[in-house]
């Protein structure tokens, strides 16, 4: 079995998250970013384009879940006890992300 590094990330905008993600990018094989603790939104699916390391975008809302799935993030983390709607687990499949559940 490979190991693989996971660095969690808490940034408060798009552009410091792109900024941790350059600075750390040696230091882990996966980033873990928490989504609901950013302000300002930007366009996820440039981030995970720009970057050769999968993301886990992790959210405790439907409608930020729906937005990591649609930028293709190869993972999304959500409570176990998040209602899910048929939209957004037709995203997921048709999308190939994976869900986690916290």
């Amino acid at each position: 079995m490979t190991e693989k590094r996971v660095l969690k990330l808490h940034p408060e905008t798009f552009l410091l998250l792109v900024k941790q993600l350059r600075k750390h990018k040696d230091e882990a094989d996966i980033f873990e970013v928490d989504l609901d603790n950013m302000k300002v939104k930007g366009d996820l699916k440039v981030i995970q384009n720009s970057f050769d390391k999968p993301i886990i975008g992790c959210t405790s809302t439907l409608d930020m879940a729906k937005r990591a799935a649609k930028a293709t993030l190869p993972y999304v983390k959500i409570p176990k006890d998040l209602e899910l709607d048929d939209e957004f687990l037709t995203l997921v499949s048709n999308k190939g992300t994976h869900l986690l559940f916290f």
